[in-house]
């Protein structure tokens, strides 16, 4: 499509019509206040090149629009809007004749108290084993690290390769394949029982996905610093 500004008077209709021509063709919705810089400068372009070359050549809408594009692509002006979507977030239930080991660590800043707990169960979703243990920690992720290498001790005793772990820690998951010299006698034995049990990678989950495991690292916290508490059928506090 092609606008001869020759019809028109004045540049004030002639800007008219080419923001006109624009709206019939902005089947993207692209702002006007991206177009009209670039209407200015076909417009420019064009009238200059009639002059000089003594023709009278329509203006080619296309060519704007083009420019737009690239405008709003290369500055990175996103014209589309936004949506929301809700995604559940919730504990899933591993495949079938796996295990699934829940982990996670609790820590106060206020008394530098820590907690650590865990569970696994089937993919029933059926209770096998909780575990909490109260300790002394000194940071967020060394009660990560600890809730981990307990579950996976506990895993290597009773020899479950058919597992899979799950932990609300990106930190946990990112220490099993990075270099840190913070823990690092945590993290080395996490790694190795990882590799003695043939287990994958592990996986990540919300808080609310790791619900229960979390509620046990919390419970941990109540208790002096002692030997780990094991539950063999899910605890009365869960009720």
């Amino acid at each position: 499509m092609g606008i001869n500004y020759h019809n028109t008077t004045g540049n004030v209709n002639w800007l008219r019509d080419f923001r006109d021509a624009f709206i019939n063709q902005n089947s993207n919705n692209i702002g006007w206040e991206n177009l009209f810089p670039c209407c200015i400068w076909e417009l420019w372009k064009n009238r200059n090149n009639n002059n000089i070359t003594n023709l009278s050549c329509s203006l080619d809408v296309k060519k704007p629009m083009h420019f737009a594009w690239e405008y709003i692509f290369f500055t990175g002006k996103n014209p589309f809007t936004t949506k929301n979507i809700s995604i559940e977030i919730k504990w899933y239930k591993p495949p079938k004749n796996i295990i699934k080991l829940n982990c996670d660590g609790a820590f106060s800043f206020t008394n530098n108290a820590a907690g650590i707990g865990g569970l696994f169960r089937n993919s029933s979703g059926d209770w096998i084993m909780g575990y909490h243990k109260a300790i002394h920690g000194s940071s967020p992720i060394q009660a990560e690290l600890l809730a981990l290498l307990e579950g996976l001790r506990i895993a290597m005793e009773f020899n479950d390769t058919n597992m899979e772990i799950e932990t609300d820690s990106t930190d946990v998951i990112k220490l099993m394949h990075e270099d840190c010299t913070n823990f690092r006698n945590i993290i080395f034995e996490c790694r190795w029982l990882i590799h003695q049990l043939r287990l994958r990678i592990l996986k990540h989950n919300f808080r609310e996905g790791n619900d229960m495991a979390h509620r046990l690292a919390k419970e941990a916290m109540r208790h002096p610093p002692s030997n780990k508490c094991v539950y063999h059928a899910c605890p009365p506090f869960f009720c």
